[in-house]
């Protein structure tokens, strides 16, 4: 049963018919989430809406939602719960086994049948990357052209954050090996965006940057620093306990954001007027090369063609002032500095 009211939490009710006694019922919360489950009648779990409905009334002033409410069988039906399916049994007839207790005491149970099931919503995943313009409402994996212009290394931790994500957070999914589907969409989008930056054809994309598209980031004297490839996931074996534990250490996550925020050079202050205290944003063209009709730039694009960069870090005022043509006769020298 799912229960929502404006500035309250949601509920959601699982309720399995067993005769009218109630032998177990579960309470689960996580943030603004909560979850009951329980094994009794349909009645039983009519009273216990009343009781929680009664409670947010008398105690909390607040209204439960009787539209968003409802009381889900969950042998027979699905609940979502923290954006994932949940139901009992995989629709197969439940088979007695023999297992060991804690204890060493040989029991029997059911092995299937009564086994809760968790899955991963893989529609609501697939419309979730269409809206974010990495597919089709099909999934068909599109180029993401707000992010070809940035540099390459930053779209592939772009386009591996969002696969690594996913797949952390579903590690422990009956339906596992599905979501190679959502790994086959990033990396394919992530091929295409690439495809778009340099202007080429996808086969070539792959043998520029290899099977699992990878970069190698140079130091200045030219030696190899580091490789940054697509993060790819290869073993699809279901395994339950995968949310306990992250192969991924908070020092990697903390260096990639210090990179992309260095890398963007919004940290900077403005190449212009040297401004640090007011906000900073990203003047930027599509190509220093092709500035004008004539191929030649004219205005402020001397200056992106002088120092061979389609971005800039710029106030807001100073921004507005090159869009307005009020920058258009500035020398290189008249910059506060020239950003590398």
């Amino acid at each position: 049963m799912r229960i929502s009211a404006s500035r309250w939490p949601d509920f959601l009710i699982v309720a399995i018919g067993r005769g009218n006694y109630l032998s177990t019922l579960k309470y689960l919360r996580y943030a603004d989430d909560w979850i009951i489950g329980l094994c009794g009648s349909q009645k039983l779990a009519e009273e216990i809406k009343q009781e929680i409905k009664h409670f947010l009334k008398e105690a909390l002033k607040l209204t439960l939602s009787e539209e968003k409410t409802r009381i889900t069988n969950a042998k027979a039906e699905e609940a979502f719960f923290l954006g994932t399916i949940l139901k009992i049994g995989n629709g197969g007839k439940a088979k007695v086994t023999l297992s060991t207790s804690r204890s060493g005491k040989k029991v029997k149970r059911r092995s299937t049948g009564w086994e809760t099931i968790m899955e991963a919503p893989l529609p609501k995943l697939i419309k979730r990357l269409s809206e974010r313009g990495v597919c089709t409402a099909e999934g068909f994996p599109i180029a993401k052209a707000g992010w070809a212009y940035l540099d390459t290394d930053q779209i592939i931790h772009l386009y591996s954050s969002i696969n690594r994500g996913i797949q952390n957070y579903y590690g422990f999914v009956d339906n596992w090996s599905k979501l190679s589907r959502i790994q086959y969409i990033l990396r394919y989008s992530l091929a295409k965006t690439l495809a778009m930056k340099y202007k080429i054809s996808l086969s070539k994309v792959f043998k520029r940057f290899g099977k699992n598209l990878t970069i190698v980031i140079k130091r200045k004297e030219g030696k190899e620093d580091k490789e940054v490839s697509f993060y790819s996931n290869h073993d699809w074996s279901k395994d339950r306990d995968a949310f306990q534990g992250s192969s991924v250490s908070n020092v990697e996550r903390v260096r990639m954001t210090i990179q992309m925020r260095t890398r963007s050079k919004l940290g900077l202050p403005c190449c212009i007027c040297g401004e640090s205290a007011e906000q900073i944003v990203m003047h930027h063209v599509r190509h220093i090369r092709k500035l004008s009709h004539r191929r030649e730039p004219t205005g402020f694009n001397r200056i992106l063609r002088a120092i061979n960069r389609k971005q800039i870090p710029v106030c807001g005022s100073c921004h507005g002032k090159i869009h307005r043509g009020e920058y258009d006769e500035v020398k290189l020298t008249d910059l506060a500095y020239i950003p590398s």
